[in-house]
C-alpha cells in the first residue's frame, strides 16, 4: 500500500492555539477518511459478495364479530315460526384480511370446520362440527363489514324448540378460520327458535238435520302437538265454501260458525236463522291454532241439513168475513161471497229451494163455534146447519182460495196470504139475538185452517181467535096462493076448517104467522077494496083460521079471527127451522068462513089475505 503524500497540502493562515487545534482536527479527519477508503479497498480484495431472500408466512386470522347474531324476527313461545315458513338470522363481521365471510347456524356449541376456497374466495361455506346433528342455515358469501343473513324453511319434522349457535367463518385458500366464539342472540331474538306445528284434524261432523231457529253443532276431532310453555289452543271455522284466508283468519265466502279457542276437539254452534230454506248446505271445517297456523289437510266437507219446518197459522191471522156479520140473503139456497183470509207462516220461507211455493195446499172449515174444529175439521162431516169442511170438495161446498200474488216477497219472507170465498146455505144456524130469540145466541161462527207444504207436512188445525155472528134469516114461502072455501049459502059456514095454506121455512129460523085480510066481494082488487055492503060484501072477520081442522066455532072462540088491522092476528104455527138443503120445514094453516045471512048477491067472491112470518120461540125450532 502506498500513499502519495505530496498530494496533500496544508495551509496555515493563522497562528495561536486555535490554529494548532484546527490543524490537529483537520489531520484527524483526513486520516479517518484515508483509512476508511484504504480499508474498503483492501476488503474487496479479500471477500466474495452474495444475497439471501427473507421469507415469512403470515397466517390468516378469523373474522371478528361486529354485530352479534340474532334471529331476524324473534321466534319465541309467544311468536313461534310456523312450519313451512322461514326462520332467519342476521349478524355482521369484519375480516382482518378483508376477505368475505359466512354466517353459520349449528345446533351445538362445538366449533365448526372452515373449508378452503378452491379458486375464488367466498365459494366454500363452512360445516358444522361432526358432533352437530343439524346445520340450521348458512349465509351466502358476505362482504367484510356488511350484514350477513342465513335462513331456513321450518318443517313439520322440526322439534318445537330448537337450540342454535351462530358462527362466523371465512374460506381462506391457505388457512380458513372460524371465530372460536359462538353467539346465541339476546332477548326474544335469542336461541332457541320455536317452530309452530300445524294443528291436526281427523274428522269434521255436524248433528243436523236441524230446524230453522234451532242450533246445529259442528264438531271436530282436532288437536295441536305444541306444548312448550302451555298447550297451543285451536279454533274451528266453518265456511260455506272450501276457501279460507289465513291472513285475515276469515272465510273467503260466508262464515257459518266460529268456535272459541280450545285445547282440542274444537266445536262451534250455529243458530239457523228464520227463515231458512229446507235443503242441504255445504259446510267446510278449517282449524287454526292460536298463532294462525292452519291444519293441512283441513276438515273437509260436512254438509248440514236444514229440516223441513211444518207450517203454522196463528189464530189472530185467520179472519172470517172481514169485519162483517155473516148475513144470509138467498131463500132456500146458498148465499155466496163470504170471505176467509188467513196467513200461513213457514220458517223455511214462503218459497222453496226451487223458488216455487213452499205452501202448496190448505185445509179449512167454517163452523158454529160450539161444534168445534175437532169435530168439524177438514175431513169432518158436512152439515149445512153448522159444519162446512173443505174435505167434502167443491161440489158440496165451493170453498175457493187464492194465494196473494204480493204476500210472498222471496226467501227472506216467511208468510203467505190466502184469500178465500165460500157460500153458506140458508139453514146455517143463527147465533145472534138472545135466549128468547135464538137457540145458539151464546156462540158464534168460526173458521179453522191448516196448511200443507211441499213436503206434505200439514200444520195443526188452528181456529181463528175472533168469531163472527151469523144473523137470523127470516124467510118463508107461501106455497098455496089461493084459499078455496068452496060453495056456501048465505047463513052457512064451513063446519070444519078444511081449506089450508102451506107455509114453508126458507130461512134459518122457526116460524109463526101474523095473519090479516080484506073483505070479500065480487069487485075486489088489490087497488079497490070491497064496499061496505051487507048484501054483497063478506067482512074479513067472518074468516077464521087454526093450525088444524077444527070446527068453525072452535076457531072463532079461540080468537083466530081474521082482521084487517096490521100487523094481523098472531098464529102460533110453529114451523120448525129447516135443516135440509133440499126439503124445507112446512106447516099448514087451516081456514074457514061464515057467509052472513044478509048476503043476497050470489056469485064469485074474492078477497086477499096477508101472511107475515115471524120468528117462533127457539124452543119450538
Amino acid at each position: 500500500m502506498s500513499y502519495n503524500m505530496q498530494e496533500l497540502s496544508f495551509t496555515r493562515t493563522t497562528a495561536g492555539k486555535i490554529t494548532v487545534l484546527t490543524s490537529i482536527v483537520g489531520v484527524a479527519v483526513f486520516a479517518a477518511v484515508f483509512l476508511f477508503n484504504l480499508g474498503a479497498q483492501e476488503l474487496q480484495k479479500v471477500e466474495a459478495q452474495s444475497l439471501a431472500t427473507t421469507t415469512l408466512t403470515v397466517l390468516n386470522t378469523p373474522p371478528q364479530w361486529t354485530v352479534d347474531a340474532q334471529e331476524q324476527l324473534g321466534s319465541s313461545t309467544s311468536t313461534p315460526t310456523n312450519s313451512g315458513t322461514q326462520v332467519s338470522w342476521v349478524a355482521t363481521a369484519t375480516d382482518p384480511s378483508n376477505q368475505p365471510y359466512f354466517l353459520l347456524l349449528c345446533d351445538t356449541a362445538n366449533t365448526p370446520t372452515a373449508t378452503s376456497a378452491t379458486t375464488t374466495l367466498g365459494t366454500n361455506p363452512p360445516r358444522c362440527s361432526a358432533t352437530s346433528t343439524v346445520r340450521w342455515a348458512v349465509s351466502t358469501s358476505t362482504v367484510s363489514g356488511q350484514q350477513a343473513r342465513a335462513a331456513t324453511t321450518t318443517l313439520e319434522s322440526f322439534a318445537e324448540q330448537n337450540t342454535w349457535y351462530a358462527w362466523i367463518c371465512d374460506d381462506d385458500f391457505i388457512l380458513p378460520r372460524c371465530n372460536s366464539l359462538s353467539k346465541q342472540g339476546t332477548g326474544t331474538t335469542s336461541s332457541p327458535f320455536l317452530v309452530n306445528h300445524r294443528p291436526r284434524i281427523s274428522s269434521f261432523t255436524n248433528d243436523s238435520p236441524t230446524l230453522p231457529g234451532a242450533v246445529v253443532t259442528f264438531s271436530s276431532s282436532s288437536s295441536d302437538p305444541d306444548v312448550v310453555s302451555s298447550p297451543d289452543r285451536i279454533q274451528l271455522f266453518v265456511c260455506s265454501t272450501n276457501s279460507f284466508s289465513t291472513t285475515t283468519q276469515t272465510c273467503n265466502a260466508t262464515t257459518i260458525a266460529t268456535s272459541s279457542l280450545l285445547t282440542n276437539n274444537a266445536s262451534s254452534s250455529y243458530t239457523i236463522p228464520i227463515p231458512y230454506v229446507d235443503q242441504n248446505y255445504n259446510a267446510f271445517g278449517f282449524i287454526l291454532d292460536e298463532h294462525g297456523h292452519d291444519a293441512n289437510p283441513q276438515g273437509g266437507l260436512s254438509a248440514f241439513t236444514v229440516a223441513n219446518a211444518t207450517s203454522t197459522i196463528n189464530p189472530g191471522d185467520i179472519t172470517l168475513n172481514g169485519t162483517s156479520t155473516l148475513i144470509l140473503t138467498v131463500d132456500a139456497g146458498q148465499t155466496t161471497g163470504f170471505t176467509l183470509d188467513f196467513t200461513v207462516n213457514d220458517n223455511n220461507s214462503c218459497l222453496n229451494s226451487a223458488s216455487t211455493t213452499e205452501i202448496i195446499n190448505y185445509q179449512a172449515s167454517v163452523f158454529r163455534t160450539t161444534i168445534g174444529s175437532s169435530t168439524c175439521n177438514a175431513n169432518g162431516t158436512f152439515n149445512a146447519n153448522n159444519c162446512y169442511p173443505s174435505g167434502v170438495g167443491t161440489s158440496t161446498w165451493n170453498l175457493s182460495c187464492t194465494a196473494s200474488s204480493t204476500s210472498c216477497t222471496g226467501t227472506s219472507d216467511t208468510t203467505k196470504l190466502y184469500n178465500c170465498t165460500f157460500p153458506l146455505w140458508y139453514v146455517a144456524d143463527p147465533t145472534d139475538g138472545s135466549a128468547t130469540t135464538s137457540i145458539h145466541f151464546a156462540t158464534d161462527w168460526s173458521a179453522a185452517v191448516s196448511a200443507v207444504d211441499d213436503d206434505f207436512a200439514t200444520s195443526s188445525f188452528t181456529t181463528g181467535s175472533i168469531g163472527k155472528e151469523l144473523q137470523a134469516f127470516l124467510a118463508f114461502a107461501l106455497d098455496t096462493l089461493a084459499i078455496p072455501y068452496g060453495q056456501l049459502e048465505p047463513g052457512n059456514f064451513t063446519p070444519t076448517l078444511t081449506a089450508s095454506t102451506s107455509f114453508r121455512a126458507t130461512g134459518n129460523i122457526g116460524l109463526d104467522q101474523r095473519l090479516s085480510g080484506e073483505a070479500m066481494c065480487n069487485t075486489y082488487t088489490t087497488a079497490v077494496n070491497c064496499p061496505n055492503s051487507a048484501t054483497s060484501t063478506i067482512p074479513e072477520y067472518e074468516q077464521v083460521f087454526a093450525t088444524s081442522t077444527v070446527g068453525y066455532g072452535a076457531a072463532s072462540t079461540s080468537g083466530n079471527v081474521l082482521s084487517s088491522s096490521s100487523p094481523g092476528v098472531f098464529l102460533d104455527l110453529n114451523v120448525p127451522k129447516s135443516t135440509s138443503t133440499s126439503v124445507q120445514a112446512t106447516a099448514r094453516t087451516y081456514w074457514g068462513i061464515n057467509v052472513p045471512i044478509s048476503i043476497t048477491f050470489s056469485g064469485s067472491y074474492t078477497g086477499e089475505n096477508t101472511f107475515i112470518g115471524v120468528a117462533s120461540n127457539p124452543l119450538q125450532w
